[in-house]
């Protein structure tokens, strides 16, 4: 099974228990909206990864009378989950990193879906294309500083965590020339780290980084026992914000 099937099978599987562990993900898609400021005219939107809607939703409250959403997914099962929520919004299953849709568009939204594109600069360049003039690119995604404390207790018993190789604030913006990048970290607390990684499984993020073994039950034990309880965890929230 490739990559991206893999990743859309977890989070298929994932569509009843994503909204009860999302704290991150709603974080993240209030700060999208956040940075969205007010508008005045209707827009036309595009979001990518909407997967149970929690972006959707936000959006739906903030856009003037008038706007139109089409909201997009990998999975269908999660499409089907955001449009029980909000059956008045367009969705379609779509691989954001091969949009066929038919801009242009006023708004590209994503929250937190970019960190499973297998090529983000060339993605990126991609939707600028799908901008009107004078449209708007905003999305998060995860940078650097996501799991550090993971990554880190690996390090000390000298093995290799699973987390994918996130970028770096400057790099992410380096990407899209024009863009402005602001890291909005967010650490959670979670009762101990097997509860975390519970955490990632309900929200259907358990996919690790290409061409990683699985370590051991005891190795995973060693871990979890040197992270302690309660465990702290950041999620390193990039908020990516371009303008045509």
């Amino acid at each position: 099974m490739s990559r991206k099937k893999t990743i859309t099978s977890a989070f298929s599987a994932a569509a009843a228990t994503y909204e009860s562990a999302a704290h991150a993900q709603i974080s993240a898609a209030d700060a999208l909206v956040d940075r969205l400021g007010r508008l005045s005219s209707p827009l036309k939107v595009l979001e990518l990864g909407c997967g149970t809607g929690l972006l959707t939703r936000r959006l739906d409250a903030a856009l003037p009378a008038g706007s139109h959403i089409l909201a997009t997914d990998l999975s269908p099962v999660m499409i089907q989950a955001a449009q029980a929520r909000l059956p008045h919004i367009s969705f379609a299953v779509m691989d954001a990193e091969a949009p066929d849709v038919s801009g242009p568009f006023d708004l590209i939204a994503s929250s937190l879906a970019a960190q499973w594109f297998t090529d983000l600069p060339g993605t990126l360049g991609r939707l600028t294309g799908l901008l009107a003039p004078e449209g708007r690119l905003l999305l998060t995604t995860l940078g650097a500083g996501t799991f550090i404390q993971w990554k880190q207790a690996h390090g000390e018993l000298g093995l290799d965590s699973g987390v994918p190789e996130y970028p770096e604030a400057a790099t992410l913006a380096a990407m899209l020339p024009g863009a402005q990048v602001e890291s909005r970290p967010v650490t959670l607390s979670y009762k101990d780290a097997r509860n975390f990684l519970l955490s990632l499984e309900a929200l259907g993020a358990q996919t690790p980084k290409p061409g990683h073994r699985p370590l051991s039950p005891g190795q995973v034990r060693r871990i979890i026992a040197a992270l302690g309880s309660p465990c702290a965890m950041t999620w390193d929230i990039l908020l990516l914000d371009y303008r045509r």
